[in-house]
């Protein structure tokens, strides 16, 4: 009798593809902080029915004349082509983006690294192509670029005071009552959340005066305890209707949790009379705000709500940020990763620096829907969530 031994032997071949461009004049950098003109493209996995490997969020700023607006940038990157590849650049429908570099005609530079730069003309939906040899050649690889126009949300910011039991955090210094960050920095931070919410098609817009009345009475000075009624009654606080209310406190968590959470906030689509912000001291950067805003745009975006961020699921035994599933390296670019740093993996070094920094988490918002990730959706989402916001007077 014959042995029959079944060999199944095969190589993906992937001429080029598409990465963030975190530096504007060098494509050989892959790693920088985020950029509202450097998008990252949603790269998960391939899915047939949407045109090319990758989806590229592109904000437009349409009270810009199309020469004033900035130009979107990516990377393309040679995989398994040699450097000496003739490579042209062509867009599928010139009224929504235009090609600025390279220019027309001209191929891209012989090296595995390249820049293409762009400006949107148009809200819609586009593909820019990858043709080899000539403008006319043959289709290697395709980008889905989807241009979004900017939605405004308000938000009104408060730095209220919080009196109760005097406790120290984690360098034996007492919590004061009232934060102590700076009006410029309250703004600063904004505008670095801005940064990551442009491409998504979503501009927050800060109130001109910051409010720093008002006062509330907790079990300890300086510190709002979000896994109990005082998240309620601090969001209540001065509250400005029409408007996200984002509250700016030294501490988050009990008097046993110093320095260990940087934001909170609850859904404005499941909350729509309660919902708001906390942000602690501890959060020096403009993505926690931004994370924290992905849950008031009502993320993580699951139909039953089983994930409370995209690497953590609900488990009675963990109340909180949940128990951990996944900690790979797609989910750590995510904005809706659970944590405020990554832990350095000696056995995965790659994973510690996703793109935005070592230890530094990033800021994409999902595109794409994957059939097996009900995280998906997001863009769609938080759009979805900043309409109801700008449609409605206020809570």
């Amino acid at each position: 009798m014959a042995i029959v031994k079944n060999i199944r032997r095969w190589t993906r071949i992937v001429p080029v593809r598409f990465a963030r461009a975190p530096d504007a004049n060098n494509p050989d950098i892959d790693s920088g902080t985020p950029d509202a003109n450097a998008p990252d493209p949603d790269d998960r996995g391939f899915v047939p029915a949407q045109p090319g490997a990758a989806s590229l969020p592109v904000g437009l700023d349409e009270s810009l004349a199309e020469a004033a607006r900035p130009e979107t940038r990516v990377r393309l990157i040679r995989e398994d082509m040699e450097n000496g590849g003739a490579l042209f650049i062509t867009v599928s429908d010139n009224a929504i983006l235009a090609i600025t570099s390279p220019a027309p005609g001209t191929a891209l530079p012989g090296q595995r690294n390249m820049m293409i730069k762009f400006r949107a003309r148009a809200a819609g939906e586009c593909l820019i192509r990858v043709m080899f040899g000539a403008e006319d050649g043959p289709i290697i690889h395709r980008l889905r670029v989807v241009v979004n126009a900017l939605r405004d949300v308000r938000i009104a910011a408060h730095v209220p005071t919080i009196n109760g039991a005097i406790v120290n955090d984690s360098t034996g210094t007492p919590v004061p009552a009232r934060s102590t960050r700076t009006d410029a920095n309250i703004r600063d931070l904004i505008a670095q959340a801005n940064a990551i919410y442009f491409p998504y098609g979503i501009r927050f817009v800060l109130d001109a005066a910051i409010n720093r009345a008002g006062a509330l009475n907790f079990a300890n000075r300086g510190m709002v305890n979000d896994m109990t009624n005082e998240f309620g009654l601090t969001t209540a606080n001065n509250r400005v209707n029409g408007a996200v209310n984002m509250y700016f406190v030294p501490q988050i968590g009990s008097a046993a949790e110093v320095d260990q959470v940087g934001g909170s906030a609850n859904s404005a689509r499941g909350n729509p009379n309660t919902f708001g912000s906390l942000i602690a001291d501890m959060a020096a950067g403009g993505q926690t705000i931004a994370h924290e805003l992905g849950h008031v745009l009502n993320l993580v975006n699951d139909p039953r709500g089983q994930f409370v961020h995209v690497n953590t699921v609900n488990d009675p035994a963990s109340p909180g940020t949940g128990r951990e599933v996944r900690s790979d390296i797609v989910s750590r670019r995510r904005l809706m990763w659970a944590f405020t740093n990554l832990l350095a993996d000696p056995n995965m070094p790659y994973r510690s620096d996703v793109g935005y920094g070592a230890g530094q988490p990033g800021a994409m918002l999902a595109v794409k829907q994957l059939d097996r990730d009900r995280t998906d959706l997001e863009m769609r989402e938080v759009q979805r969530a900043a309409a109801r916001l700008n449609a409605l007077a206020g809570p």
